[in-house]
């Protein structure tokens, strides 16, 4: 029985272990997508003032993901956000020289995600929740919420939502690499030129370029501690892991 005891007691303290934080692994939470309390503030948000998103919150993953009721699977894992329904002008490849012809563009779920808030139409503390068959949409606090104008990333013109001055998201890493001159992407195995080299495979969604590609927000791949935007590696770096030049 003794024995028992021990090996019971140690496999508890392993799972402590486990479970406890890995200060040697960067990771969302005390980022700037970190919207718990006293930790994230929007600058110049309602009424010009400083305000936590949450409103009191402490939990650093729920105002984009939820344990029960998400809405609908296909917006991202257990994704609560309300998401964005403008339609994007996507990269303009109709006049570029290195754009491989016939390679279509379509934004990925997870880019559509990014731009649920970075297209400033929707609330950063705007939820929707699945109850019954209906979904319903809360914001969280009673007041709407919006990201800084300098975080938005598109350029609106004509009443379009333009993305067509940025790079290409929303296209198949493969079609491109079949459409371009030889050797002018690296291929999907090659290791990305970053802190722990993930493979350019790594960094695609679905085989398709989309924000999280260059960003990663939950610092899961390269554990970058670069400030702000959370790219896995920065400069030249960021494009010399796809682009073979």
């Amino acid at each position: 029985m003794k024995k028992i005891t021990v090996i019971f007691g140690g496999l508890a303290l392993g799972a402590a272990i486990m479970l406890m934080p890995q200060s040697s692994k960067a990771s969302i939470i005390g980022s700037k997508h970190d919207f718990s309390s006293y930790t994230n503030y929007w600058i110049g948000g309602v009424s010009g003032g400083d305000f936590a998103v949450s409103h009191g919150s402490t939990n650093v993953c729920g105002e984009c993901h939820t344990i029960h009721h998400a809405p609908d699977p296909a917006r991202g894992p257990l994704w609560i956000h309300t998401p964005t329904s403008q339609t994007f002008e996507t990269y303009d490849h109709s006049g570029s020289e290195t754009f491989p012809s016939g390679v279509t563009v379509s934004l990925g779920s997870s880019s559509k995600a990014c731009l649920s808030c970075h297209d400033g139409t929707v609330a950063v503390n705007s939820q929707d929740a699945l109850s019954g068959s209906t979904i319903t949409t809360t914001i969280a606090g009673g007041t709407p919420v919006y990201i800084n104008s300098s975080d938005v990333v598109i350029e609106v013109s004509g009443g379009l939502d333009d993305l067509t001055h940025m790079h290409p998201i929303g296209v198949s890493y493969a079609s491109c690499i079949s459409a371009l001159p030889a050797n002018s992407l690296n291929g999907v195995g090659t290791a990305f030129n970053a802190p722990g080299s993930p493979t350019v495979g790594n960094m695609l969604k679905g085989g398709n370029v989309e924000c999280s590609s260059c960003h990663d927000i939950h610092r899961t791949l390269g554990a970058s501690t670069t400030s702000g935007i959370y790219t896995i590696a920065s400069g030249q770096a960021l494009c010399l892991g796809c682009h073979n030049k």
